[in-house]
């Protein structure tokens, strides 16, 4: 009798531990994809006022805007540009560090110094790959707008190809 009540405890032990470590649980065969984002290159300091995005592409907002510019190749890469970026114009290291919360994407930038008294616009240019079709807001924390402004945020409907661009009018310095 204590032989069946000892192996019972011992089956009952086992079972728990199945359980607790997931071996009662399906698990997913699908890898979930984690989009991966980085800031691939940034103009210098635009000493004209003319907008225009760094690509070279036809898109060219006024210096009063502050813009995102993108395009989504309608299966897993992003690629969007900052447009007038208002950065010191000694900055030291410029750096776009993205984070992802869901479907909320939020780039904050930085300069590395503030080595000069004086502003300018700068294009940052952004890619995130492994970032699926889907519904997306993207939010841009700026260093150097001011607090009554409105932050740079857009929702991105990215269910296939498509390209576009959202700006914010600034007015006061640099985009002046």
């Amino acid at each position: 009798m204590n032989s069946m009540k000892t192996h019972w405890g011992i089956f009952c032990i086992l079972v728990c531990m199945f359980l607790v470590t997931g071996g009662g649980c399906k698990k997913s065969t699908e890898a979930q994809v984690i989009p991966v984002g980085m800031l691939m290159e940034h103009s210098d300091c635009k000493e004209t006022l003319t907008g225009g995005a760094a690509s070279g592409e036809d898109f060219a907002p006024g210096p009063f805007s502050d813009c995102i510019d993108y395009r989504y190749n309608g299966v897993d890469v992003l690629d969007f540009t900052h447009v007038n970026a208002g950065l010191n114009c000694c900055p030291g290291d410029i750096t776009g560090e993205i984070g992802y919360n869901g479907n909320r994407i939020t780039i904050t930038e930085r300069e590395g110094a503030a080595g000069c008294h004086c502003m300018c616009l700068y294009n940052l240019d952004y890619r995130i790959v492994n970032l699926v079709p889907g519904q997306y807001i993207i939010r841009i924390v700026e260093p150097n707008i001011g607090a009554d402004d409105q932050a740079l945020e857009l929702t991105l409907n990215l269910t296939g190809a498509t390209s576009g661009s959202f700006c914010l009018p600034r007015n006061h310095y640099p985009w002046l």
